[in-house]
């Protein structure tokens, strides 16, 4: 007799899926959401609206969730139509907080961002993973200059929080670039740490509106010559889109500097061919046709495929996988690989028919 249920998986995949972890995390979860063995899973204690487009989301974490230090990051992931997506965000609060939070700006077609906005509410379950991520201070023997671009704000909130009184016979400096007054982040917070810390400076600077009481300006070495005189002097921290990136890095040495970037610089791909390519996922028995246009990923989702990723782009490596045969590229320095390897379908392109172990 044919047996349907191990036709197309082994009994070890079959086995590994329904891991006894899993299926405990599952049936006591019925009676205890905040339960899990090994996740860490939070309900949403409060939601606070920011801007129009940011919200701040205070978590209750269970008893897996480890200490993070200000400045690092976390995986969030959600569940959405059925399947789960993960994404990274910056942990807002300060690390004596009693409880983790997130601040999470709205994006224009963005997956998760958009559901925290449109669907979370108080009291909803999240699941998180441990912080990660270098944009951290180490030191405290030298004067600082933060400079920041929209929700970039977020780590530097948290750092700032975390350690001004350790730095008060230090001089900071946030240079904070907004689109438009109402799009600043914190205003109101941020304001009364400059008023609690004398030695805290901060400048709203305004790119899209002028208004007054503001500054009306894009980066510039006359801008930071203005503001902050010494800005060579000092150590800088960075966080902010990609045109603020590159402008900062042409005028600060690059060991002066520790940045934080969540948008990857993506090479423009100019295919050779309208050829398509086929991929053979070895674990799921499939294979698919891509283009080669876009990354693996967004190519495996638009043919129903939905592998596991984090941070899609580069940084958290969750959607790593072997590759077994085939040529790809890097997207972000457009290097290609033909030998067996394991790559970050998030960042990596199709060049020829792949077997990939997915």
């Amino acid at each position: 007799m044919k047996t349907l249920f191990f036709q197309h998986n082994t009994p070890t995949e079959y086995f590994k899926y329904f891991a006894e972890s899993d299926l405990i995390d599952f049936m006591i979860g019925h009676f205890n959401p905040m339960f899990s063995r090994k996740r860490v899973r939070a309900s949403i204690l409060k939601i606070t609206k920011e801007t129009e487009d940011t919200k701040t989301l205070v978590l209750n974490v269970n008893r897996n969730w480890k200490k993070f230090q200000a400045g690092q990051h976390i995986p969030v992931t959600v569940e959405i139509e059925g399947r789960r997506v993960t994404r990274f965000y910056s942990i807002s609060s300060s690390e004596m907080e009693a409880y983790p939070s997130i601040t999470v700006k709205k994006q224009a077609g963005g997956v998760v961002s958009n559901f925290i906005h449109d669907h979370l509410k108080k009291r909803d379950m999240i699941e998180i993973g441990e912080a990660s991520g270098n944009f951290c201070l180490k030191t405290f023997d030298e004067n600082l200059l933060f400079i920041v671009g929209g929700s970039g704000i977020t780590p530097v909130y948290s750092i700032l929080k975390t350690h001004l009184s350790k730095l008060k016979d230090k001089k900071i400096t946030l240079i904070y670039f907004s689109r438009t007054k109402e799009e600043i982040i914190f205003f109101e917070q941020l304001n009364s740490l400059e008023d609690k810390f004398s030695n805290l400076k901060i400048h709203h600077v305004l790119t899209h509106e002028e208004k007054a009481g503001f500054r009306t300006s894009f980066l510039s070495k006359d801008l930071l010559e203005t503001l902050v005189p010494d800005y060579q002097d000092r150590l800088t921290f960075l966080c902010g889109p990609e045109t603020l990136q590159n402008v900062t890095k042409e005028l600060i040495h690059s060991n002066r500097l520790i940045s934080e970037n969540f948008q990857p610089h993506i090479k423009p791909k100019q295919k050779k061919s309208n050829q398509a390519y086929e991929v053979k996922l070895l674990n799921s028995h499939k294979s698919i046709l891509v283009k080669g246009e876009k990354s693996l990923l967004q190519e495996l989702e638009d043919n129903g495929v939905y592998p596991p990723s984090g941070c899609r782009m580069g940084i958290c490596h969750t959607c790593i996988c072997t590759k077994t045969k085939g040529s790809t590229e890097d997207m972000r320095d457009g290097d290609s690989s033909t030998n067996p390897k394991s790559i970050q379908i998030c960042v990596s392109r199709a060049e020829s028919n792949l077997e990939l172990e997915l």
